[in-house]
């Protein structure tokens, strides 16, 4: 990620999660991110920690790459933390000009992907690049958009 930093923990539990740097940034990417990555990127629980609605947390359910009337669209399931977050995310890209899943080798205790960490939305050529960081792991989508819905 260019502005959100995610370093492991000396102890090798846990990571030190670092979102201000794009926080600081973000007055001066919206203008250039459509308008629903605008509007999920600055929605202002996407990264308190303790809030209900920070992706910090949830969990890889179910992913859909749907090809249609020329048009590729990609859909994102997240299961809650039960912990954490009363409701699931989901979320759409339409018109997805690249997705791309990289995972670790798993030690086999936990979900391959494990975890999100944060997340980062950026202008692109096509529209958007949000980059998701796992526990184990990175998703990669450049889109003309996304929506996103908590339910």
């Amino acid at each position: 990620m260019r502005h959100v930093r995610i370093a492991p923990l000396p102890d090798g539990y846990g990571y030190n999660l670092d979102p201000q740097p794009y926080r600081d940034a973000l007055p001066g990417l919206l203008d250039a991110l459509p308008p629903g990555a605008r509007r999920f990127a600055a929605d202002p629980g996407h990264y308190d920690f303790t809030g209900p609605r920070c992706v910090k947390d949830l969990t890889l359910a179910r992913s859909t790459l749907t090809d249609s009337e020329g048009t590729l669209t990609l859909d994102l399931a997240f299961a809650p933390n039960e912990w954490k977050h009363p409701d699931a995310l989901h979320l759409r890209y339409a018109d997805v000009r690249a997705f791309r899943p990289d995972a670790d080798e798993p030690d086999g205790l936990l979900p391959r992907l494990g975890a999100l960490q944060l997340d980062e939305l950026l202008p692109h050529r096509t529209g958007v690049s949000h980059e998701l960081a796992f526990v184990c792991g990175t998703l990669t989508v450049h889109a003309a958009d996304l929506t996103a819905a908590w339910h």
